[in-house]
């Protein structure tokens, strides 16, 4: 009798090799996860907009949306198509904030030296600086906390953020005829916010610019920054050359009754911050001007630019070097703002700007 055959009557058999249980149910558990990411994968791009229509809504003051969300969860970044958002109750008829598309990803460089960290990169946006019709309110995003809104959109730290292809815009809808100049074909970076290459300088990040204006004018724009303190240091130069004032002249009326026949307008600018003392200049500087004045109704705001008019074109008729220049400091403080500074520092640049156009005009210094 064989081997076989004892152990057969014997009631035993002999092992052989099947599947186990342990290995089904893990091909079962891979199953169930894979299932659960393809799940997660189909679901979160919807999930995701929802989150993002509800932050945007959650602004006070504004109402935003967007159109579409792609998550690509591989190579750890998702895509927002079509983001908006726009004052509510304020009667200005475009939006504040317009973007084409937003790039969020991981940075992989930096995760070998230890930090998780974003790139955001923003394709055509637009941004909307306005004065509305009369009655309406002026939209300059002022008196708004947006860092809240950007960390629940971008919850990883951003390191890099580039813009491409973006344009800002100045539009005044109460003036006649109505008034909008803007920078155009703008192109920025700005590197190293979280300083991952550990530069031990008190301005690690870099920030660059480039854009066309309104006149055919050309900006540039760079500078050091620490935005990791709570009030960002920073030292930025800038300048914009060669616009065509004529070009303005709807800016001009709206303000100083003035219609340029021909001119160049150069504006040079450096602004600094410093424990959260600001410091700096706008300098504007206007050659072979050519300037007219325009009648207006009588009226005591009238008389006034009517007045200054009429300054400018006495002291450009006895400029031998047919130009004039002036200089308008920056300065304030920022210690005792609340929210976020950038706002307190784009209306002091932007109230000097004003000011040192208007006072170009009435009180010019030759170069």
């Amino acid at each position: 009798m064989s081997y076989t055959d004892r152990l057969r009557r014997a009631g035993l058999r002999r092992h052989t090799h099947r599947p186990t249980k342990r290995w089904q149910v893990g091909v079962t558990v891979i199953l169930l996860i894979l299932l659960a990411l393809i799940g997660a994968r189909m679901y979160l791009p919807y999930w995701l907009k929802d989150y993002v229509n509800a932050t945007l809504n959650d602004i006070d003051g504004y109402k935003g949306s967007v159109q579409d969300i792609d998550v690509a969860l591989i190579r750890g970044a998702y895509q927002i198509d079509g983001l908006t958002l726009k004052q509510t109750g304020g009667g200005v008829p475009v939006d504040f904030v317009d973007i084409e598309r937003i790039d969020l990803t991981l940075q992989w460089g930096a995760l070998f030296r230890g930090r998780i960290v974003s790139d955001v990169h923003l394709y055509e946006p637009v941004l909307n600086f306005a004065v509305a019709s009369a009655g309406g309110k002026t939209q300059t995003g002022e008196g708004t906390d947006w860092t809240q809104p950007i960390k629940e959109l971008m919850p990883i730290d951003i390191n890099i953020v580039t813009i491409n292809d973006g344009r800002i815009h100045y539009r005044d809808f109460s003036a006649s005829p109505q008034v909008n100049v803007a920078l155009t074909d703008l192109d920025a970076e700005l590197s190293n916010l979280e300083n991952v290459t550990r530069d031990d300088g008190a301005l690690p990040s870099a920030l660059h610019a480039t854009a066309s204006s309104t006149g055919g004018g050309t900006f540039k724009a760079d500078g050091r920054l620490n935005v990791l303190k709570q009030t960002p240091d920073m030292d930025i130069t800038a300048s914009l050359e060669s616009v065509n004032l004529p070009a303005l002249n709807d800016y001009a009326n709206s303000f100083a009754a003035l219609d340029f026949v021909k001119g160049t307008l150069n504006i040079y600018s450096e602004l600094k911050v410093t424990n959260g003392q600001i410091s700096g200049y706008v300098k504007p500087l206007a050659t072979g001007v050519e300037v007219v004045s325009l009648q207006q109704d009588t009226g005591p705001l009238e008389l006034i630019w009517e007045s200054i008019a009429s300054i400018f074109i006495e002291v450009l008729n006895n400029q031998q070097k047919d130009q004039f220049a002036t200089r308008v400091p920056l300065s304030g403080s920022l210690d005792d703002v609340e929210t976020s500074a950038w706002p307190v520092i784009a209306a002091i640049f932007r109230n000097a700007f004003v000011q040192a156009f208007k006072q170009g005009f009435s009180d010019p210094a030759v170069e």
